[in-house]
């Protein structure tokens, strides 16, 4: 199984069909045992207050920080949030210590 697969060709946004910066499927399924699309759009992300994380990150890559090197730290920090915030909304969290270590 593959954690990580790029594409030169990303699906339409689900809410309002434009392009996508980067989409991906959480490594949990919701509670009909589907798969959760988490999906990054630059329109309907930027401004949803509801979604500050996803919101930061669209801003990210607006000002070109997928392109800079010495912001991949920043990188991950983002996209580890929006991965949280996206799985929130179907009732998962993320845990910082490992089930077998409680």
């Amino acid at each position: 199984m593959a954690l990580l697969e790029f594409s030169d060709r990303l699906p339409q946004c689900s809410r309002c069909r434009g392009d996508l910066f980067m989409c991906g499927v959480a490594p949990q399924d919701d509670e009909y045992g589907r798969p959760i699309h988490m999906e990054l759009c630059p329109s309907c992300d930027s401004g949803d207050v509801n979604r500050p994380a996803a919101g930061l990150f669209v801003q990210f890559f607006a000002d070109c920080g997928g392109h800079d090197p010495a912001r991949m730290r920043e990188a991950a920090h983002l996209m580890t949030e929006w991965t949280k915030e996206c799985m929130a909304v179907h009732g998962w969290y993320l845990r910082d210590t490992p089930p077998d270590q409680f």
